[in-house]
């Protein structure tokens, strides 16, 4: 299968089934520097917190075993470079191309830590709830590999259209929801997900963390169409596309987007400072409105 096939062929899974997989997707070098960065932020969130402060942009929890890292928002605060490389390599390129399509800005970047049992799990839930005219991409960077039954995704296909009664499905099958199915994933892939698909992650109990980046992406005009961010928000995360374009193999940009996007217009720290200045709250996801009880969720009997 060439590269044209297998792309239209990701598209359909993605706009069916609501998720696909990109295997082998980030370059060794891109893979090494953010474990690396993933590191670093998680040493620096311990060390403040343990010197009594909140760590900024990080969420740190106090696990049964010790504070462990669950995770480290806006990372391009504080490696804006790196970041900026990873969206302009080849693989983010094509998705924010073919899934996601003209007007595409990142909207967050953020690192997400799951350690072993015990640790907060991922109950069911559905990002960002929106207007559906316009598609709103949430994609998994994967740092270390997700095995099946280790608590690896759990998607449940062709629930992106609408919400769900998350309460309800919970309690009556806790992990095992009809049509669910685990997507494991290695070091280096990249996973795709329409932000409302019914998804989340049992415990992980082999030992290790594991690390994952989150990038959104939606069309600009569909984040007006949601109407939950201002203009000016807007206007800065266009800023941040172009730096991304002026960084990517032009081979691999469309022509018109040099014109859609400020390319060679935007300072860098001015961008940076102006993102902190100006921060607006994403979307909250939508989960069960109370706790669930049920022998097998969230946490498996076996590890109780």
């Amino acid at each position: 299968m060439d590269s044209m096939e297998q792309s239209a062929l990701r598209k359909s899974e993605y706009q069916g089934q609501g998720f696909t997989l990109y295997p082998e997707a980030l370059s060794s070098e891109l893979l090494r520097r953010f474990r690396n960065i993933a590191e670093q932020l998680e040493s620096a969130a311990l060390d403040c917190h343990a010197r009594g402060e909140q760590p900024p942009h990080a969420c740190v929890v106090k696990d049964p075993v010790g504070p462990r890292v669950m995770r480290c928002d806006d990372i391009f605060f504080a490696e804006m470079d790196a970041v900026l490389d990873l969206l302009a390599s080849p693989t983010m390129i094509e998705i924010a191309k073919e899934l996601c399509g003209d007007g595409a800005i990142p909207l967050q970047c953020d690192i997400l830590y799951k350690h072993q049992h015990p640790h907060p799990v991922i109950n069911w839930h559905q990002g960002a709830p929106h207007p559906r005219n316009y598609p709103y991409l949430n994609i998994g960077i994967y740092l270390d590999n997700a095995g099946t039954g280790d608590g690896c995704l759990r998607y449940v296909p062709e629930t992106q259209h609408k919400l769900e009664d998350i309460q309800s499905l919970s309690q009556l099958y806790g992990w095992e929801v009809p049509g669910v199915v685990e997507q494991p994933a290695k070091a280096g892939d990249i996973m795709v997900q329409d932000m409302m698909i019914l998804h989340g992650s049992a415990p992980k109990h082999t030992p290790g963390c594991r690390r994952t980046i989150y990038v959104e992406l939606r069309p600009s005009n569909g984040v007006r169409d949601s109407g939950r961010q201002s203009e000016q928000w807007i206007r800065l995360r266009e800023q941040w596309m172009a730096l991304v374009i002026e960084r990517a193999d032009k081979a691999l940009i469309p022509p018109h987007w040099f014109e859609t996007y400020p390319v060679g217009q935007v300072d860098q720290k001015q961008l940076l400072d102006d993102l902190k200045a100006f921060r607006e709250p994403p979307i909250p996801a939508v989960w069960a409105t109370f706790p669930v009880e049920h022998p097998e969720y969230p946490v498996p009997a076996f590890l109780r």
